[in-house]
């Protein structure tokens, strides 16, 4: 919109459909309505309506207009009676509760959510608002069954096997109803998302020990093995995907500052490096083909793309039929190779997008917080070591540990110590700027030291495979909580000074090596680490439930 006062030589914007400013807002309309009648825009109020001009007042002050489009409902701007007429009617006719409840479903989702659950889902979200349940309470059946299943699981008897399989896919079915019943009746909560986060991997990580569980006892010796390398595995990828989701934040905020700086010189690169560098043409190529898979929805290339990375479905999906038709060691040796190929794939992408992103992911205040630090960090912050150097010096002697440890040799004790002392060196990295381009590998490679040391600890002490695998279970809930109050701002835990950090962790479990304590240390220490989660996420919620209740309403006159 142009007028003899605001000037504008091509189009900046286009609006079409319902202009809804928020209660917020309100002062900034008024302030660019007094601007409009200040600077006596006469010439546009014959034949303007008031849409036109709050338009042209926003506009000329500069304010954020978003457009939204809701597929499914009509709209438009009528000209004559007769475009009146029908667009009244097309909205009258207009069933706005069906294209809600359309619309409650994710357009994009995996291939197994796709073709196996959003095809009807939609009815059970609306039986679950007709039976008045909320979107936590879902959740909470969504658990109950996955709680079940694995119970059934560890049972290995063969129709146990295969009613688990059908209740883990009830499971998850109430898993993704649960979202789309609070898209559909807009029951939104902090709580609600930060349970639904750490439900979803709790549930996973139940089902994996019921399999192991089933397995072993039906005499498969690498069951345990297998359920305890599954979870360290996808721990530390969902670690790195937190963290990658930061880099890809803080890259689109240096993108847009860039542009801004380097408009005059008609600079458009991803990358820091210069014009036309060997890593913005990287970047550009990668972002292009990324678009390029996007953008060819429900072809073979785009779920190649969707489904090698291994996404939820498809791992619930390989552990229940590996477990129906075969047993639960095969369930778990097929949900371990789909996730190794899995990691390998996202961390060759990413790496290279990285590269040539280059921007600095923890450089900020609160990287201790990313990391997870505790207590000694605090008190050896002085030297600034880079951290990924260290890590991967770190995660050798760790993996070299496990190795030691597995063997049964007797040394696996001093070699196990001295791992952990290797990596306990990464304290000396904490005051280092963390700017690098791949330093938010960071939080994923302490993840991967620090649940790789407690598996060499437990290995070396002969801690019993199921009191083992009940630490790194423990871990991973306090872990995903620290991955929401990141990635989602929602977590119930105030302060998580009694998780130790992970440095504090650390020394537990190199006390465990201490020969007598061994198993009493793992089953103290898996026990500190649920009560800080639960008693945490209890405490935690309770005082909010306590405050909004204090809060006081705002009441419109």
């Amino acid at each position: 919109m142009g007028t003899t006062f605001h000037h504008l030589s091509q189009p900046n914007g286009a609006a079409c459909g319902v202009l809804k400013i928020s209660t917020p807002y309100l002062s900034e309309l008024r302030a660019a309505v007094r601007q409009l009648i200040a600077d006596d825009v006469a010439e546009l109020a014959d034949g303007s309506d008031a849409w036109t001009l709050t338009l042209l007042a926003l506009a000329r002050r500069g304010t954020k207009l978003t457009a939204y489009s809701v597929p499914g409902v009509p709209y438009g701007r009528a000209v004559d009676q007769a475009e009146t007429d029908a667009l009244l009617t097309a909205i009258k006719d207009c069933d706005e509760d069906a294209v809600r409840l359309q619309l409650c479903v994710k357009a994009d989702d995996d291939l197994f959510a796709t073709y196996s659950i959003s095809s009807y889902s939609r009815h059970l979200v609306k039986l679950c608002q007709k039976l008045r349940l909320t979107p936590v309470g879902v959740t909470w059946i969504s658990i109950v069954l996955a709680v079940v299943a694995a119970g059934l699981f560890a049972t290995a008897d063969r129709t146990a096997l295969i009613v688990g399989a059908v209740l883990m896919y009830a499971s998850f079915t109430f898993d993704c109803v649960d979202g789309q019943l609070a898209r559909y009746t807009h029951r939104f909560s902090a709580f609600g998302g930060w349970l639904d986060m750490i439900a979803d991997r709790g549930k996973e990580y139940l089902l994996y020990g019921g399999l192991a569980f089933g397995a072993a006892a039906s005499g498969i010796a690498w069951a345990w093995p297998l359920a305890i390398a599954a979870i360290g595995v996808q721990v530390v990828r969902h670690m790195t995907d937190t963290w990658y989701g930061t880099m890809q934040d803080t890259a689109s905020l240096a993108k847009a500052t860039r542009s801004l700086l380097y408009a005059d010189d008609g600079f458009t690169g991803s990358g820091s490096g210069a014009p036309g560098s060997a890593a913005v043409r990287l970047g550009k190529k990668l972002g292009k083909l990324s678009a390029q898979f996007a953008s060819q929805r429900r072809t073979p290339a785009y779920w190649f793309k969707r489904t090698i990375v291994f996404p939820v479905g498809e791992r619930w999906l390989v552990m229940g039929l590996g477990a129906a038709i075969f047993d639960g060691g095969i369930a778990l040796a097929a949900l371990l190779v789909g996730q190794l190929i899995a990691l390998g794939y996202t961390l060759a992408g990413r790496g290279l997008r990285s590269w040539a992103a280059k921007v600095a992911v923890l450089a900020r205040p609160d990287k201790a917080t990313h990391r997870d630090d505790g207590p000694i960090v605090r008190l050896l912050r002085r030297a600034g070591l880079p951290p990924l150097p260290v890590l991967a010096i770190g995660l050798v002697a760790v993996t070299a540990a496990i190795v030691v440890s597995a063997q049964g040799f007797g040394i696996a004790r001093l070699i196990t110590a001295g791992a952990g002392l290797v990596f306990l060196t990464a304290v000396f990295t904490a005051s280092h700027r963390h700017a690098g381009p791949f330093d938010w590998l960071v939080p994923g490679a302490l993840r991967a030291g620090e649940y790789g040391l407690a598996i060499a600890c437990g290995l070396a002490v002969g801690v019993p495979m199921p009191l083992l695998y009940g630490l790194l279970f423990a871990l991973s809930l306090y872990h995903y909580d620290l991955a929401a109050r990141v990635d989602k701002a929602a977590s119930p835990l105030d302060s998580r000074e009694y998780g130790l950090g992970w440095d504090g962790r650390v020394v537990v479990l190199l006390i465990s090596l201490i020969p007598g304590i061994g198993v009493w240390v793992f089953a103290l220490f898996t026990a500190h680490m649920l009560l800080v989660f639960l008693g945490g996420a209890i405490l935690g919620s309770r005082a909010a439930a306590r405050t909004a209740a204090a809060r006081p309403v705002a009441v419109n006159a």
